[in-house]
C-alpha cells in the first residue's frame, strides 16, 4: 500500500484516471458528506462480498476522516490481503482535503 496526499489525488482526479475511490467510514458519516465520485464501503464491511465488481488490477484509493482515524488503512490492508495490487491511502482522509478547499458532495 502506498499513501497519497491530498493534491496527488486531487491530480489523479482532474486528469481523469480511472480508480475507484472508497469512503471508509460509516454510511451515515457517507451520507452527511464525502469526497466527489466516492463509493461507500465501511472498512468492517470490506471483503470479497462487497466487492464483486472490480478488478485485482483496479486502482483503489481508501479515505476516511481524518489522519487520525485508521479505517482507510485497515480496509486498505484488507484489500492487498484479497490480492488487490494497486491499492493507495489517502491518509489525511475527508478533514485533509476540506483543509484544502476543495469540493465535497452531500
Amino acid at each position: 500500500m502506498r499513501n497519497v496526499t491530498r493534491e496527488e489525488l486531487k491530480v489523479m482526479m482532474d486528469r481523469g484516471d480511472p480508480f475507484i475511490l472508497l469512503d471508509t467510514r460509516n454510511r451515515d458519516a457517507f451520507r452527511t458528506e464525502h469526497i466527489p465520485g466516492a463509493v461507500s464501503v465501511p472498512s468492517d464491511q470490506v471483503g470479497k462480498h462487497v466487492l464483486p465488481g472490480l478488478k485485482k488490477d483496479d486502482t483503489i484509493v481508501t479515505y476516511c476522516s481524518s489522519f487520525s482515524c485508521e479505517a482507510s488503512k485497515v480496509a486498505a490492508e484488507k484489500l492487498e490481503r484479497y490480492g488487490f495490487k494497486k491499492v493507495l491511502q489517502f491518509k489525511g482522509g475527508l478533514k485533509d482535503w476540506k483543509d484544502a478547499g476543495y469540493a465535497t458532495e452531500r
